[in-house]
């Protein structure tokens, strides 16, 4: 079982799973684990249950011959991104949205073929991509997205200006569209709860429906911009909007 990767998965799937929003109804114990930065089998029971999460992390850990779908690589790769995207062929990428998580059945036909004539021009099976290129909310709720949803949705990043114990203040950027497209606005200040007191005023962290994730190093905020990036350069293709 790998600790390390079940630990930074749970901080990034706690906080929709907190609200409801995704994973089983199972909030006090993901909640209790992320708090203490406890990880055993009922942390990974727990996100197995995950409807959009798991398969994610199943693909990128097959296609890449990694046992465990947990393994800090993988769980990077997904909510991050990194290179072990790149080794996803496209026909499994398909398969992948419309089998195994059902979307031909969950969304409008010509909706799914939008999405799916983005996979060969650079889609890749990244958080990002799901929430900018799946019109409906990741989990179990099958109702649009809106910009407000999408931005807490998104693994946003922002550096860290003032530090109190039970949140933080960041300076990082909001989603907003503007002339049918998405985008980052730059110079917002965000108040992010924290269960750590560890983060100091200069760090940059990662942050997932108002709560903060994990102290990012330079080589993974480099790698959080970039497939965030790509992203939101295929949301923005004007024919497949």
């Amino acid at each position: 079982m790998n600790y390390q990767g079940l630990k930074l998965c749970s901080k990034y799937a706690f906080p929709p799973n907190s609200l409801s929003l995704c994973g089983p109804q199972k909030q006090s114990e993901l909640s209790w684990y992320t708090k203490i930065g406890k990880v055993d089998r009922g942390v990974k029971e727990i996100l197995t249950q995950f409807s959009t999460l798991y398969p994610y992390l199943c693909l990128i850990a097959r296609e890449n011959k990694i046992k465990d779908p947990f393994d800090s690589r993988v769980v990077e790769a997904y909510w991050l991104g990194n290179t072990l995207l790149h080794s996803i062929p496209i026909s499994h990428f398909s398969n992948h949205i419309k089998e195994t998580l059902g979307l031909k059945k969950r969304i409008k036909r010509a909706e799914l073929e939008k999405t799916l004539q983005k996979l060969p021009l650079g889609a890749l099976p990244h958080h990002a991509f799901h929430v900018m290129n799946i019109y409906i909310r990741t989990g179990h709720l099958g109702i649009p997205h809106t910009i407000e949803t999408m931005d807490a949705c998104l693994i946003n990043w922002g550096k860290v200006v003032d530090v109190h114990p039970t949140f933080v203040i960041v300076n990082t950027q909001a989603l907003i569209e503007s002339r049918g497209k998405l985008h980052f606005q730059n110079g917002k200040r965000r108040k992010i709860q924290t269960y750590s007191r560890s983060f100091v005023v200069g760090d940059f962290i990662s942050y997932h429906w108002g709560w903060a994730c994990e102290r990012l190093t330079a080589a993974k905020l480099r790698n959080l911009i970039f497939y965030t990036n790509r992203s939101f350069g295929l949301a923005n293709i004007p024919s497949l909007q």
